[in-house]
């Protein structure tokens, strides 16, 4: 039973439950109009049609995802601080939400304003980085700002393959440097001429805040890749490389109140291997039947029917002309790829 007013409408359990079985049987109302959308044409959208395969993202920052701890240069954070040490809670919040610098490998702050009376284990971020330093002494000349920090990812390279290359404080100029030692990847600030001349095939690289000073006119063959202002209007947080395009440069919010940017460096820089396209040759694989095959047919072979020639030189290339035929005969041949500067080669597809 139902009952009926005017004010509202009101239904009995079984009435509802009839009214549902009923509705559910019926064809819809609304008739498709033909020049309408292929999307609300479809009836099943999305579960009949077909799953489109994902496409893989390009760029550097998702190649940098990809591989974070094996790209061919370290990713690198840049930034002067002005005091690291009120810096840690901004710097910990970046490692925790930011999966970039949390990736990074290697974090290189300038005016880090350290003391000994700050030890390195009040500084260092849990067991992810490794904590190397250079601090602004008394006899340098200069008693205030300065110092140098650099953090080592301990993913990417951990604390007993890290050696530091060298150390030199002064009141103008603050040298540091870095060598990974399984590796050619190298964090340096240090007289360049004489690292070159020592490590002629590590790949160097320069960073921190250089102000005025310009390394590309000491060292023209080096590149500079910060190319926006870093404080201000002026671009004083520099990064140099000997590879062109190696690095692509992203401004980040500066640590707390300094008045530098940071810099986030993303490695562009790409392997000669995958740059060059390698070369594809055929070599003749050498096993011990084709060995005693060859001999067999160099024992049988007519060496009379080559003598007639008077001319040693027609002799000579008579004669390797024919064991160059043996050997095609007799040896089987294999198609490998070359790459350019490579020592090894690849091995291909074999024709036996």
């Amino acid at each position: 039973p139902s009952l009926y007013t005017t004010t509202h409408i009101s239904y009995s359990g079984d009435a509802l439950i009839s009214l549902n079985l009923h509705s559910t049987h019926l064809k819809p109302s609304l008739t498709p109009d033909p020049r309408w959308p292929t999307e609300i044409l479809r009836e099943n959208k999305g579960h009949d049609a077909r799953k489109r395969p994902q496409e893989k993202q390009t760029g550097v920052r998702n190649r940098l995802r990809a591989r974070a701890h094996r790209a061919p240069l370290p990713s690198i954070l840049l930034a002067n601080v002005q005091s690291l040490d009120n810096k840690l809670d901004d710097l910990r919040a970046r490692i925790k939400f930011q999966r970039g610098t949390q990736d990074c490998n290697l974090l290189c702050f300038t005016e880090s304003w350290l003391n000994p009376v700050v030890p390195s284990h009040a500084i260092q971020l849990a067991k992810l980085f490794s904590v190397y330093r250079l601090d602004r002494m008394a006899d340098s000349g200069k008693l205030r700002g300065g110092g140098v920090c650099v953090m080592v990812n301990n993913s990417w390279c951990n604390n007993a393959n890290v050696v530091t290359l060298a150390r030199s404080c002064s009141p103008n100029l603050e040298l540091f440097g870095l060598k990974p030692t399984w590796t050619l990847h190298c964090v340096n600030f240090m007289r360049l001429s004489q690292f070159q001349a020592q490590h002629q095939d590590t790949a160097l690289i320069v960073v921190g805040d250089f102000n005025s000073a310009d390394l590309k006119r000491a060292v023209p063959n080096l590149y500079q890749h910060v190319t926006f202002p870093t404080r201000r209007n002026k671009t004083l947080d520099h990064c140099y490389t000997p590879y062109k395009d190696s690095y692509k440069a992203v401004a980040h919010p500066p640590f707390g109140k300094s008045d530098h940017a940071a810099i986030f460096l993303i490695p562009k820089y790409k392997q000669r291997l995958k740059r060059e396209a390698p070369v594809q040759r055929e070599i003749a694989c050498w096993t011990d039947q084709s060995v005693a095959a060859l001999q067999d047919a160099l024992d049988d072979a007519d060496w009379d029917m080559l003598r007639p020639s008077t001319d040693v030189s027609e002799f000579t290339e008579a004669i390797v002309g024919f064991i160059g035929k043996l050997v095609e005969e007799t040896s089987p041949r294999a198609t490998i790829k070359k790459f350019d500067g490579a020592a090894k080669s690849r091995s291909g597809t074999t024709n036996l």
